[in-house]
């Protein structure tokens, strides 16, 4: 995570390294190349002790637990995954981390595959790690099929068809098709019964953390695509974060680019660009 100071905000650029990722060694990056017994076979390993948190990720976590996820159940499910995640509740984590997948956050998403790589709470598993990783891939964010493309591609065969069949069963539940329908509910649900201050239910490659927003209450407060998450009880969502194309578009934006909300000044990314989804990438050779 790198913290860009500037004035009285600061600028929290977070990568597949340091949160989803964070303390992944190099042997657990490579734990895909290392042959399993047979495909799916549970790897013996010692605990997994919690990535660790340096004071910027503490507050960045911190803000997290203080921010409004109300009509946002997608953020929701990121940010108590996230907070379980560094506290070393795994299974608190994973719970979380799904609750976010099914609202088509493909940082949960990226997260579930990471906690399998790493074997975290969980039995090692590259395949499981490389199936969760290919549905978050799946909007082309260059970082995530960097990832995907790494963690798939050292599988040896047997570990590729898992990989397949459990993709072909997560797809139907976490998919974009289904899991961004249940999300552009959510908004609207939450857009039309927008009258005020409301309590909560990103992280992202862009966060900012300010503290001088006027209607954090004093406290820090996060920036999705430029556009403030206020905390709980201090003031409310921009109503552009709650209509479906713009919101996407801003999610987006975390890992593509900028956007302005309301003047969209970044397109919104097409469903299934360049690399098709629908298959987990071959490995380089058999």
């Amino acid at each position: 995570m790198k913290f860009v100071l500037s004035g009285s905000a600061f600028v929290v650029l977070t990568s597949i390294t340091t949160i989803a990722c964070a303390g992944m060694s190099p042997s657990a990056a490579n734990a895909a190349a290392s042959p399993p017994a047979a495909a799916g076979q549970a790897t013996a390993q010692q605990p997994v002790p919690p990535p660790a948190a340096d004071a910027n990720i503490k507050r960045l976590l911190q803000t997290m637990g203080e921010s409004s996820t109300w009509g946002h159940p997608d953020l929701f499910g990121q940010f108590a995954g996230m907070q379980r995640l560094f506290e070393g509740d795994y299974e608190g984590a994973l719970k979380y981390f799904k609750i976010g997948s099914r609202y088509a956050d493909k940082l949960s998403q990226l997260s579930i595959g990471m906690m399998y790589l790493n074997g975290r709470g969980v039995s090692k598993d590259p395949a499981i790690a490389c199936a969760w990783i290919t549905l978050a891939a799946e909007r082309g964010y260059p970082t995530y099929v960097t990832a995907r493309n790494k963690i798939c591609a050292a599988l040896n065969p047997a570990q590729h068809d898992l990989a397949e069949t459990t993709l072909k069963t997560l797809r139907p539940e976490y998919g974009d098709v289904v899991a961004k329908q249940r999300m552009k509910l959510a908004l609207t649900t939450a857009r039309n019964a927008l009258t005020g201050s409301h309590l909560g239910h990103d992280s992202g490659v862009l966060t900012m953390a300010s503290d001088s927003s006027p209607v954090n209450c004093g406290g820090y407060t996060l920036y999705l695509g430029g556009v403030e998450v206020p905390r709980r009880g201090c003031g409310r969502y921009d109503p552009n974060l709650l209509q479906p194309k713009n919101y996407f578009s801003a999610r987006d934006a975390q890992w593509f680019g900028t956007v302005t909300v309301g003047a969209l000044s970044t397109p919104v990314m097409p469903e299934n660009p360049n690399t098709p989804a629908s298959n987990v990438p071959h490995r380089g050779k058999d």
